[in-house]
This record gives C-alpha cells, structure tokens and sequence, in this order.
C-alpha cells in the first residue's frame, strides 16, 4: 500500500511536467516571428536565436522523467519477446534500468551540477549572438531534470520489479 502511494506520487511529479506543452508554444510563436523577420522584414530577431534555443533546452531536458512515465522513450528489444516468459521479460527490464538507465541518469545529474554549478559562478552568457543573454538558468535544468528522471527510473524499475514477483 505504502509502494503504491510513492509510485503515484513520483508519477504525479513526471506528469507535472505535460506543462511544457506552453514553452512549445512559445517556441512555435518566436520561431515564427523570427522567420518573419528575417524573410519579410529583412533583419532577423536579436534575440530569436537565443530564445529558441532556450525554450528548445527546457523541453528535451525537462521531458524526459514524463517520456519514461509514457513509455514514450526509445526501446531497444534484446532478446525477442518469446523466448522469455513474463516474469523473464520483467525481470530483464529491472537488469537493464539497473545496468544502463540508472547510471546515465546517475552521471548526467552528476556532470549537470557541476556544469550547472560552475555557470551559475560565472554568471555566464551566451556570446554566439549580440544579445548575450544569460544561460546558466537553462544549464540548471540539466541536473533537476535528471533528478527528474532518476525518481521516474525508480519507480518505472519498481513496477517491473512487482510484476516479476506477480508473473508467474
């Protein structure tokens, strides 16, 4: 009962994320006027480039934890499905978070908080545009999305855990 409880709780975190539908949005919208810009009016946005890039930057990186909740990441079959019973394929599912989903997510939380860390020091700025904007909030994002990630993996290798213990 308690099992159940967390896993809806990490669940409700990842959905939480389906409001990145409106930086997508946005997105749309500044791509638009910045084509519009540069084809009608002739001088592109000063800051379309950047903005696209950053608006782009939240919806891979803070996507990722409600892809796995979806099942919507890519998957990779390693040994076809009839040859393993139920509880084989769960039980392969739990190896294969434990030996690879883990440990990207592991280090890529890892390397984003000193990558995030060490842009908010620097109080950085982009310097491939005139606008300069600054990008160590976008840099941020890497490790909370990964953190993200790493509670989604948790419960996604629970579930798979119990169905193996279930399947018979």
């Amino acid at each position: 009962m308690h099992i159940e409880i967390l896993l809806k709780s990490i669940d409700a975190i990842s959905r939480i994320q389906r409001v990145m539908i409106f930086p997508l949005i946005a997105l749309v919208f500044v791509t638009c006027a910045d084509i519009f810009a540069r084809n009608v009016l002739g001088s592109p946005l000063i800051w379309g480039f950047d903005v696209e890039l950053q608006l782009y930057a939240a919806l891979i990186t803070l996507c990722w934890a409600y892809s796995e909740h979806r099942g919507a990441h890519v998957r990779i079959t390693i040994l076809p499905e009839a040859l393993l019973s139920r509880r084989g394929q769960e039980i392969l599912s739990v190896i294969t978070y434990l030996l690879f989903l883990f440990p990207f997510a592991i280090v890529m939380f890892i390397q984003g908080l000193e990558f995030a860390w060490d842009s908010w020091k620097l109080r950085e700025i982009s310097i491939t545009t005139p606008w300069q904007p600054i990008i160590y909030h976008v840099k941020a994002m890497i490790p909370l999305a990964a953190l993200f990630l790493i509670l989604q993996l948790f419960a996604s290798t629970l579930r798979h855990l119990i169905a193996a213990l279930k399947a018979e």
